[in-house]
């Protein structure tokens, strides 16, 4: 059985349906506007993680030993500098492992990369690590493998090269027959078995080779720089916990005081620079949106302000039967979060196509690909706000058509 306000609140507004559809009609809109909008922001920040993970190194943090100390402003190189090894990023790794982070150890070298068949000499990084590093990797691969677990072992000599160093070393070749020919570099044959894919933005000759005791001698053979250790957090988000259990396993090893002894390099500082930057991209588009939600529930309170002028007599009339003074304004806050009840489902989904459209349209002419973003707590807020704007703005009518005398409201033409 309905309830006697919500049944006198109800045919009321069947009794004007045209005023109480364009009423719903501003809800519905700012509604749809803020849904829309939160999707959209929401699928730009996932399209954005997306490119951050995939082509820079915000997630990577870098374990290295200190291996000079500056004193007044001379660099002494350490007699007992720290000798990360590969049981260290095993160790490292099963600690990181419940929150998805990858861990692996690696040593950095350069010297000249050249072919048999021509005499030109191309400068060269080249890094020794372990295939746990293929995550870390500037591109992905576009031919090939990477390193697997038997290169190793013995005195393996393969490589993975970028595609900078492939256009270097084989200008007439492509990436894809590139794999399987050799190079010499610091007097080693070296055979390809993988190439990454072409960055525009890093056009610098990388190699990638097993991290063994005769490459790491190679690529240091006055053992100056020890080997260090990369992690890779699983997203952008897991980067803080990462960091603090990587500070916790320092402090287990090395004691308090392991800041003398080793550098922690990560990027935490620009990772809460692109959060916040996010943070304030989507609160100042949700500003916008909310304004024409606001301008909605302005109009269910002219709305709802009109009726009470309208129907004083009849107010006046209820009051006179025994209606009490919350019961009257009762009546009116329930037209009031039935209107915007009403307004915030159709502009959900109102908002939802739209946001659907828009996305199809910026991949359709950027082909960067762009999706509304659905989230339930987004459209939660958005329903959620839209209720309480109608609540705010029916309480003042309420109020009005509450505190009216029933003599002075009866006396009303």
């Amino acid at each position: 059985m309905i309830p006697e306000p919500v049944r006198i609140a109800l045919d009321a507004m069947r009794a004007n349906p045209l005023r109480t559809f364009l009423s719903t009609l501003g809800v519905m809109i700012g509604v749809a506007a803020l849904v829309a909008i939160l999707a959209l922001s929401d699928g730009l920040e996932r399209y954005s993680r997306e490119q951050i993970e995939q082509t820079t190194d915000l997630q990577t943090i870098i374990l290295a030993s200190k291996s000079v100390d500056v004193v007044d402003g001379v660099a002494i190189r350490r007699t007992d500098p720290v000798e990360f090894s590969d049981e260290d990023a095993r160790d490292l790794g099963r600690l990181l492992a419940p929150i998805g982070a990858r861990t692996t150890v690696f040593a950095i070298g350069s010297g000249w990369a050249t072919v048999p068949e021509d005499t030109a000499r191309h400068a060269t990084l080249a890094t020794a690590t372990t295939p746990a590093a293929q995550p870390m990797l500037p591109r992905p691969l576009a031919a090939g493998r990477f390193l697997a677990a038997a290169d190793l072992s013995g005195d393996s000599s393969v490589v993975v090269v970028s595609s900078a160093l492939a256009e270097a070393l084989f200008p007439d070749g492509d990436l894809a027959h590139v794999v399987g020919d050799q190079f010499f570099w610091n007097d080693t044959t070296w055979r390809i078995i993988g190439v990454t894919a072409d960055n525009p933005a890093d056009r610098v000759n990388r190699a990638w080779i097993p991290f063994t005791p005769r490459t790491v001698r190679l690529l240091d053979p006055d053992g100056r720089r020890p080997a260090s250790l990369g992690i890779r957090a699983e997203s952008v988000e897991s980067l803080p916990e990462a960091t603090a259990a990587i500070e916790a396993w320092l402090t287990d090893r090395f004691g308090t005081s392991w800041t003398e002894r080793v550098n922690l390099q990560s990027n935490r500082r620009r990772i809460d620079q692109v959060r916040q930057a996010m943070l304030v991209f989507k609160l100042v588009l949700g500003a916008i949106a909310g304004i024409s939600l606001l301008v909605g529930g302005i109009g269910i309170m002219n709305v709802l302000l009109a009726s009470v002028s309208e129907r004083t007599r009849e107010i006046g009339m209820r009051k006179a039967a025994g209606a009490r003074a919350r019961d009257i304004s009762l009546q009116f806050l329930i037209e009031s979060l039935a209107i915007s009840g009403f307004g915030s489902l159709l502009g959900v989904l109102l908002g939802m196509a739209g946001a659907s459209v828009v996305a199809a349209v910026v991949r359709r002419l950027t082909d960067a690909p762009v999706h509304a973003a659905f989230m339930w707590e987004s459209v939660a807020f958005a329903a959620g706000v839209a209720l309480l704007i109608g609540l705010v703005f029916g309480t003042w009518p309420a109020r009005r058509a509450a505190r009216l005398s029933p003599i002075d409201a009866l006396r009303h033409e």
